[in-house]
């Protein structure tokens, strides 16, 4: 099997359509609709590699990565954003992210950093 995937973001069309389409690929996929809520999943599950929005409402994405790091700084992180936060987004990247995908983006450019990574 490839592997497990969290997906952590607030929009309920994103993680269903990561879910379906990475499950489809034969990852595992759990969600978690913010950044706590994605470090509760952490605390329980192993994960390969997490896929988080920057902006979410309780914890956004760079304290989540933050948090992440402490946590398990072996697990690769891919940001999405669609809004212009440059400054957390190059944040997140100095700490832990490998790369960062603007939405709206194509499904073949999250396969192409997921393929990478993992």
């Amino acid at each position: 099997m490839p592997g497990t995937i969290l997906v952590v973001d607030d929009e309920l069309g994103y993680r269903e359509m990561l879910q379906m389409d990475l499950s489809c690929r034969g990852f595992r996929v759990l969600t978690a609709s913010d950044g706590r809520e994605g470090l509760a999943i952490l605390e329980r599950e192993r994960v390969d590699l997490v896929i988080t929005d920057m902006k979410m409402p309780k914890m956004d994405g760079l304290d989540f990565v933050v948090a992440l790091q402490r946590m398990h700084p072996e697990i690769p992180v891919v940001l999405m954003t669609g809004y212009a936060v440059e400054d957390r987004v190059q944040e997140a990247l100095a700490i832990k992210a490998k790369t960062c995908l603007r939405k709206p983006f194509q499904i073949a450019e999250l396969e192409a950093a997921v393929g990478a990574i993992l």
